[in-house]
């Protein structure tokens, strides 16, 4: 019984001294301090929208002007060239000069006016002048627009490349309203007017919108 007693001393003993020997090294060797928490991601600062919402007549006619310049006859991809001055449209082998630089916009109360140069050899130089009814910022009409049947103008020239003129400027409407709203990550709702001013709308994506080109008043 005493051998069990002397045994059991000896390993609280040794216990101990193996507890005080712990100690020591651990005062010796403190333990590494933890890593410091990574610092928080700092947001990226939103890139500048390029299209804004609202247009002045200054500001329309100079998109329009480079928006109008087309798509180049071989297929590839436009480049809007912002010093453009002239360029050739290409209809059923039919060709006319568009005198980009002759662009000229009036924006009234749901009224969208737009002018343009065209030149072929039978008409000389002669604008074409194409009125586009739209909704206001308090009765929207979606992406909808009302025009005459042809454009103002020579009546040789409008009754050959009038409605060519109307799909391309409706189509630079709609395409800005799209590139507007892609900016915004949202879906095109509609293009306004009022007294010196255009306005483009966006919404939710997904959003149902109306879309086309421009109906003619009969």
């Amino acid at each position: 019984m005493s051998g069990v007693i002397v045994v059991g001393a000896i390993l609280l003993l040794v216990v101990f001294v193996l507890g005080i020997l712990i100690g020591w090294l651990l005062k010796r060797h403190p333990a590494a301090p933890l890593p410091p928490p990574p610092p928080t991601p700092v947001p990226s600062p939103c890139l500048p929208l390029k299209i804004p919402d609202t247009f002045d007549e200054k500001g329309l006619t100079s998109t329009l002007s480079v928006r109008l310049a087309g798509v180049p006859a071989d297929g590839s991809k436009p480049v809007p060239q912002r010093n453009s001055q002239k360029v050739i449209w290409v209809d059923h082998g039919d060709e006319v000069l568009v005198h980009l630089d002759s662009v000229r916009t009036r924006i009234l109360d749901r009224m969208l006016v737009v002018s343009i140069d065209l030149e072929t050899d039978q008409t000389g130089r002669t604008p074409l002048v194409v009125a586009l009814a739209l909704g206001n910022p308090n009765d929207p009409a979606g992406l909808v627009a009302v025009t005459d049947e042809l454009p103002r103008g020579n009546g040789l020239l409008a009754s050959r490349w009038g409605r060519v003129v109307q799909d391309a400027i409706w189509a630079s409407m709609l395409g800005l309203a799209g590139d507007h709203a892609k900016e915004r990550d949202s879906a095109p709702m509609g293009i306004t007017t009022s007294a010196g001013a255009l306005h483009l709308h966006a919404g939710r994506p997904g959003s149902v919108v109306a879309s086309g080109s421009a109906g003619a008043a009969r």
